[in-house]
């Protein structure tokens, strides 16, 4: 990525050194058309010297002017100092001896003509090297921003997987003991498979941003056989995926939240079940649940929905739409088509 910024850089110095050029030769192409004046009044050798001395001059102060190490003063410095090499460097020609030499061996020293190109030239390099400043500060705040939004990203999901990790953990093993005392070993060791399921998509879901609607649904349905265990015949859910949306995408972890405030701030129970619904419709996932507010209020953090919220702007630049009617809570999720 560096490398290739460099020469990205690199052609550009020549593009604009070759710019200035053609602008400070033009005038030997207007004399040479000059109606009162010779077509050999400057011979065409001593114009190619001229062309190849000022793009070579161009060149040296635009790259002289973009290296982002120097400080401003310092790379004026040097474009002053070397604008004077270049100026007594100057190729010039001799009209009577029909010559052309060095100016720094000239009789006359000072050449007005001169004096104002080689000022263009300084000019316009340092502000050729201002302009670059500009882009490349604005790029890296930019890339620096999206680092540490990035960061504050992964820290909250961190945040949220280490809050329910344990909390589930304790649940889980409390289901797992009930298995073991029931004598429901088979039951008990399909609970086992699905527990480590559930933990293996957890630590790898830090690591990849987005997965698929098929990963996430396999997740989802370990997931809810570990609850299912815990709230035997009180909850269930309803699936109606299509097909064809399974290879979409969404962030990983987008349902487990959902799922676990559901089940933490409404009422289970036999008498009234709890059902959970998901499905699919025009590329987004709606999960729904009813409203059945427990007696007892539960204080939550709110970090679920919230960090979840904000995964979706960051990953796909999309929003997550929350709605609280007819007595129904209401996610919807957009999918992102691959």
């Amino acid at each position: 990525m560096r490398q290739g910024a460099k020469y990205r850089i690199l052609g550009i110095n020549v593009l604009v050194a070759l710019a200035l050029t053609l602008m400070l030769n033009f005038s030997f192409l207007l004399v040479r058309e000059h109606p009162g004046r010779r077509p050999d009044f400057f011979p065409d050798f001593f114009i190619l010297v001229q062309v190849l001395y000022f793009f070579f001059v161009s060149w040296v102060m635009l790259t002289v002017n973009t290296v982002k190490q120097w400080s401003l003063m310092r790379r004026i410095g040097i474009s002053l100092l070397l604008l004077g090499l270049w100026y007594l460097l100057t190729p010039e020609f001799h009209r009577g001896r029909d010559e052309w030499s060095i100016m720094l061996y000239s009789r006359k020293l000072y050449n007005p003509f001169h004096v104002l190109r080689f000022s263009f030239v300084g000019v316009v390099s340092v502000l050729y090297g201002l302009i670059y400043d500009l882009i490349y500060q604005k790029q890296y705040m930019a890339i620096e921003n999206e680092r540490l939004r990035s960061e504050n990203l992964q820290t909250r999901f961190n945040l949220l997987a280490n809050q329910i990790s344990p909390h589930f953990l304790f649940n889980s093993l409390n289901s797992l003991t009930m298995l073991v005392r029931e004598g429901s070993s088979e039951r008990a060791l399909h609970y086992i498979d699905r527990l480590a399921d559930t933990f293996r998509y957890t630590l790898q879901s830090g690591k990849n941003e987005l997965t698929t609607l098929s990963e996430e649904m396999r997740f989802t349905e370990a997931y809810f056989y570990l609850l299912s265990i815990r709230y035997e015949n009180k909850l269930f859910w309803d699936v109606e995926v299509e097909p064809r949306y399974m290879a979409w995408r969404l962030p990983s972890m987008s349902l487990m939240p959902l799922i676990e405030n559901a089940v933490k701030h409404n009422t289970i129970t036999l008498a009234h079940p709890f059902r959970i619904s998901v499905r699919t419709a025009n590329g987004y996932l709606i999960v729904r649940n009813p409203l059945v507010p427990k007696i007892e209020s539960t204080t939550g953090t709110g970090i679920g929905l919230k960090n979840l919220s904000q995964r979706y702007q960051l990953l796909t630049g999309r929003k997550i739409e929350v709605s609280d009617q007819d007595g129904c809570f209401t996610v919807t999720l957009p999918l992102v088509q691959p």
